[in-house]
């Protein structure tokens, strides 16, 4: 990592590491990393972290636990690169792939088939959502993402109708008593809030597309809601209806849903950057037989 700052005239006459914390956003653990096994440099000079520094003066911070410059990336057939520089990786993920490794997914993880070096999930999906994930590229970089706000967008197909063309679910959730993975409504739940809008309904099939974004993070958080509306996502198994699947859930094998937008402040520029990402094949499959099986009826 190497990160460089132009002193204003607002950070005249303070400490070094004051200075890059509040403007640059890098964390109190970080400066002690350079301090201890990276450098800083004030106008290409060794400059200490208590240092104080003027206006005009060029700060260079290093920190490469790792050796010189971002992990080195491979290209991975069915992973498709959406956004990418020194700091920052974004990629549509496809499904039945895990996002980060586990004791069943050492290898096979997304972030260890893109790099043999450490990356930094800032979002996760479920192993069978397709669609963005956005990685740091450094700690840095996750520690400054992570604190700014983010928008996370989704398109799903649900069996039913939501009760309207627009709105918001909020319905605190949690862990499912005697489960390591389920989560449900519960009034004791962490407060969860997903905003909802229907882009059409197919009236035969008695489906629908509905787009969705987070306002809270919480794990199986648009499947859950989706549920206790009594609109399970198509293709769900672990909340979905019990009877036997039907002939679209059959047809895709996985949730039908795909995190399409993502929009998120670059860690370095600040600028607001929006990254989309289109369906994937299986999705747009299952799409296209809905609509000829509409307009066959």
């Amino acid at each position: 990592m190497r990160l460089s700052y132009l002193v204003q005239p607002a950070d005249d006459g303070q400490r070094a590491v004051d200075v890059l914390v509040r403007q640059t956003g890098m964390s109190r653990l970080l400066t002690k990393k350079v301090r201890l096994y990276g450098s800083l440099l004030c106008n290409g000079q060794p400059h200490r972290m208590i240092d104080l520094v003027r206006s005009g003066d060029q700060l260079v911070a290093r920190y490469e636990p790792d050796g010189s410059g971002p992990p080195p990336l491979r290209t991975v057939e069915g992973i498709k690169v959406r956004y990418q520089d020194d700091w920052v990786l974004v990629v549509s993920k496809p499904a039945d792939l895990v996002t980060h490794p586990s004791y069943l997914h050492d290898e096979d993880a997304l972030t260890a088939l893109l790099s043999d070096r450490p990356l930094h999930p800032v979002n996760r999906l479920d192993r069978d959502t397709s669609g963005l994930v956005l990685l740091a590229l450094n700690g840095h970089a996750h520690h400054v993402i992570s604190s700014r706000p983010q928008s996370k967008h989704y398109l799903a197909l649900l069996h039913g109708r939501l009760p309207a063309a627009r709105g918001m679910v909020q319905a605190p959730m949690r862990r499912a008593a005697g489960s390591i993975m389920l989560r449900e409504v519960h009034e004791n739940g962490l407060q969860a809030r997903t905003l909802w809008q229907e882009y059409r309904y197919f009236a035969y099939s008695d489906v629908s597309l509905v787009g969705f974004q987070l306002l809270t993070g919480r794990t199986h958080q648009i499947r859950v809601h989706c549920q206790a509306c009594g609109c399970p996502i198509v293709g769900d198994s672990l909340y979905g209806s019990k009877a036997a699947p039907d002939v679209l859930d059959q047809l895709i094998g996985r949730q039908a849903l795909h995190a399409v937008r993502l929009v998120f402040y670059h860690p370095v520029t600040g600028k607001q950057e929006t990254v989309t990402a289109p369906l994937e094949s299986d999705f747009q499959r299952l799409l296209t037989f809905i609509r000829r099986r509409e307009t066959q009826c």
